[in-house]
């Protein structure tokens, strides 16, 4: 092994130990203060939060023009880059509701299995995590439809798969019935990312790190 490499391995193991190192608390800071990888330093789920505003913000400045393919196609691209934050298009704030999303389980879970972690964070991990997860497996789904509208010519067919992006954008926030019962239930793989804000203010203040927070 070359002495680069050599070095590249200790960095990136320092690097996880100090991770799984940290405390609960630095952890949930992660979630609802800042995230130096984050855009201008914001929380994980802040930048979840508003990545997926700016989707539902140009899915409705596509439907607003249903008989402009070119329009249509604009919007969906840079509702697009606002889902995976992966493009070189105007839009988004370049990281994208997936991977925040993701960070947000993955720093969830390492707050829970801190040594440190109090019954509290425990209780409400599990809510949190749900909803993260349907996020991200919502966002998915449109990436998908995303990429119909951009290999579509049929302006009614495009219009079609817009309007389901619009369904869809809603479900980021509020989650989705997806057994059709009439409610959004924590349990069934049916909540979003408002339902993980909340449960996260009831964490946070419970640990004393907020007086209050309203994520919108």
């Amino acid at each position: 092994m070359t002495p680069i490499k050599k070095i590249i391995i200790v960095g990136l193991l320092s690097s996880m130990s100090l991770l799984l190192a940290a405390d609960s608390k630095s952890h949930l800071g992660h979630i609802i203060t800042s995230w130096p990888s984050a855009p201008m330093g914001m929380s994980l789920l802040d930048t979840a939060l508003k990545e997926a505003k700016i989707v539902h913000l140009h899915i409705k400045l596509a439907q607003s023009q249903e008989q402009d393919l070119a329009w249509i196609k604009l919007h969906i691209r840079r509702s697009k880059h606002a889902l995976d934050g992966s493009q070189s298009e105007q839009g988004g704030l370049g990281y994208g509701v997936i991977k925040a999303s993701l960070l947000v389980a993955e720093h969830m879970k390492l707050a829970t299995s801190a040594s440190d972690a109090s019954i509290n964070i425990k209780l409400h991990s599990e809510r949190i995590i749900l909803g993260v997860n349907n996020t991200v497996r919502i966002a998915r789904q449109m990436l998908v439809i995303c990429d119909q509208v951009a290999d579509t010519a049929d302006i009614d067919r495009a219009t079609v798969y817009v309007n389901q992006l619009s369904l869809l954008a809603r479900a980021l926030l509020i989650g989705q019935d997806a057994n059709n019962d009439g409610e959004i239930s924590a349990f069934d793989n049916e909540s979003g990312l408002n339902f993980s804000a909340e449960q996260l203010r009831f964490t946070d203040e419970a640990e004393g790190l907020i007086k209050s927070v309203n994520f919108k």
